[in-house]
């Protein structure tokens, strides 16, 4: 973060198909992409304001293949934030994170926020996914098992959402890494943005609580369609 607070970089990693993008493009661009490609790097922009200073978010997609270890971190530079994405219907993603992830996100950007994501939350309760994973002895990861990791690796927060069913969600995880990124000692006001798109959008959501307090978000049980469930670490 510049000395103005006007910048936020944030880069966003992950295994392969692990809801990287779609996070990124139901938040920017307001639609699920229905089609999956491939991502080598993509940047998504937006802006909004924050106590009277105008933040804009510089987003970074990457690729989680294995084929782009030496060119992923060409995007860890001067970050801000790093989310770090694994698929709860996918338990192996979740190992990942402390095999691969928190060791390149602590080599390359040792200074940055790091925010621990759980993507396809619907996954969880899909019938589907659940008799597949059954067929291997495993279940869906638990929000205690993110949460337990999230504090392994010395995450600010733990946040879970869905892409494709709840666009809240997505908003709570930008909005929980955007406000992590920026902590002052008092707590800030968010305030609306005149842009039309992108982060203003955040402004709506409450804020987390203050560094030094570790308190759930969201205490309700079970997943709900309209929020993500989130644990802010600080």
């Amino acid at each position: 973060m510049d000395s103005l607070g006007s910048r936020c970089k944030i880069v966003v990693v992950g295994d392969t198909q692990c809801g990287k993008t779609a996070l990124l493009h139901v938040f920017a661009k307001d639609c699920y992409p229905e089609n999956y490609v491939p991502t080598v790097f993509e940047n998504y922009t937006a802006s909004f304001e924050i106590e009277k200073h105008r933040i804009e978010l510089n987003m970074w997609d990457t690729s989680g293949s294995s084929y782009y270890d030496n060119v992923r971190p060409l995007a860890y530079p001067d970050s801000d934030a790093v989310l770090v994405c694994f698929d709860i219907s996918r338990p192996e993603t979740l190992d990942s994170v402390i095999k691969k992830w928190q060791g390149e996100t602590q080599e390359f950007c040792p200074n940055a926020k790091v925010v621990l994501v759980g993507c396809k939350l619907d996954m969880r309760t899909d019938v589907s996914t659940l008799r597949e994973l059954s067929k291997q002895r495993l279940i869906p990861v638990t929000h205690e098992q993110g949460s337990t990791i999230a504090r392994q690796m010395g995450a600010v927060a733990y946040v879970e959402c869905t892409s494709k069913v709840s666009e809240n969600s997505v908003r709570d995880v930008f909005h929980v890494t955007t406000v992590a990124s920026v902590q002052r000692p008092h707590k800030p006001q968010l305030k609306r943005s005149s842009s039309r798109r992108g982060l203003k959008r955040v402004s709506q959501l409450p804020l987390p609580p203050l560094p030094g307090r570790t308190e759930q978000m969201d205490e309700a049980p079970a997943m709900r369609k309209d929020r993500a469930k989130s644990c802010v670490l600080m």
